[in-house]
Order: C-alpha cells, then structure tokens, then sequence
C-alpha cells in the first residue's frame, strides 16, 4: 500500500459538508469519485470534517491504495478533475503510518464577518454580513473565556458518546480590511458547531447585548440551551492544519 497526503483548499458553498452523505454533494464524495478514476479503490481519511457551507483554507487527506502513480501525476490530475471548487496545493508521498485526523497537533479556524450597513454580494459567500456595529474590545473579551481547557457542552451539538472538552490554545478578533472583523481559534480539535457558536455568542456581547463574563457563566452551565445559537455557515474557514 502506498499513502499519499494531499493538501487542498475548497469554496464549501456547494457542498453539504466534507463527509459522505447519500443523494448529496459532498467534498469527500466529489474526492473520492475523482481518486477512484486514478487509483481504483482508496481509503482517505481527513484532517477535520466540515459542515454545509463551511470552506477550507488548508485541509489535508491522506489516501490508502494500492496502486501507485507519481505524485506530480496525481496532482496534476485532481486539479483537473476537481477545479475550480477544489484546489490541491501539494500532492506527496507520506509515511506509511502518517493518517490525516490522528497526527494533528492543531487545527486553526478563521471567521469573517463583514460589519458595516450595506452587504457585499462578491463576498456574500464567504462573510456573514452584520450590519450593526461591533466593539472589538468586547469581542476581544468574550473571546478570552474560552482560551483554556473548558467543557464546552453550551457551545457544542453534542454527538452521542462524544466528549464536548477541548482545550483552545488561543482565541482572538482582530480589524482586518474592507470593513472586516475577523474571528481565529486555535485547538487541538473541536466539537460540532463549536467554533460558530463562539462567534454568534461573541457577536451579540460585541454588539453590546449582554457582558463579556457572561461567557464564563455559559460555560460553567454546560447546557446547549443557555447560549446563542450558531453563527452562519459561510463565513467559517478550516485555515490551517498542523502536524
């Protein structure tokens, strides 16, 4: 068997998430029908699953199989087959134990979020427009409650038989251009709909409904019902995968 990595980028919007899902559109079906062309049957396994809608900045796969091509042939291939909605950025040679998911060390997710009157439609795909205006001092401080080792129950759609703890190594907002707040966390891993919801919760205290500690008392909770539903899909990007 050989094993190769692929590191790749892909616009989510027409996609009902990464994973395989029947009568659906999907990163991993499109992936895998395109691999399978090239290389017969294949096993992949991902770095991190993506919801409907979500993008990926950096993603990364590796792929078991039995047949082997070069690597520059197979890269050139996939960008073939699968552009312009995905882009492989490198296609390489790993280990034979190297898999995607289990030899992560961090994953970094980035959310826009276009803050000003009017929308932007070249943007509408990747920004959640929000047109009232945000303190960035107050995102900054709600932001700060989750960098740690916390349960993270309140923010999660919790999966059964699933732990909802994470450690969060770094948290933040930052101005950047075009009227643009933009959201990054850092973690080992993350729960479902963890990230957006930090960002929906995070946008109301910006706004000023609500105070930056009422992030602390949501956590301690540990109830989905005590925070502020999800921030929308579009504007999430898995941004980079360490190893």
């Amino acid at each position: 068997m050989i094993n190769y990595r692929l590191d790749f980028s892909y616009d989510g919007s027409d996609f009902s998430g990464y994973a395989i899902q029947p009568g659906l559109r999907t990163v991993q079906g499109d992936l895998q029908a395109a691999l399978q062309q090239v290389l017969g049957d294949v096993k992949t396994h991902v770095a991190g699953r993506t919801d409907a809608g979500v993008h990926a900045h950096h993603q990364v796969v590796n792929v078991e199989t039995a047949r082997e091509i070069p690597a520059e042939t197979l890269h050139r291939s996939l960008n073939r087959m699968l552009g312009p909605d995905m882009a492989f950025q490198s296609v390489t040679v790993a280990d034979p134990g190297f898999h995607a998911r289990h030899h992560a060390t961090r994953r970094t997710y980035r959310y826009f979020v276009l803050n000003r009157r009017w929308p932007d439609p070249f943007r509408a795909r990747t920004t959640w427009h929000y047109r009232y205006p945000l303190d960035l001092d107050r995102l900054n401080q709600a932001a700060g409650h989750v960098v740690g080792d916390h349960e993270f129950a309140s923010l999660c759609r919790k999966r059964e038989g699933k732990s909802t703890r994470r450690n969060v190594v770094a948290a933040g907002w930052r101005s950047v251009p075009e009227d643009t707040v933009m959201f990054e966390i850092s973690a080992d891993s993350f729960c479902h709909q963890m990230v957006r919801s930090i960002v929906a919760l995070s946008v109301e205290i910006g706004r000023g409904n609500g105070e930056p500690d009422d992030v602390a008392q949501i956590l301690e909770q540990e109830d989905r019902n005590a925070a502020r539903g999800a921030a929308p899909a579009r504007g999430l990007f898995l941004w980079q995968v360490d190893y």
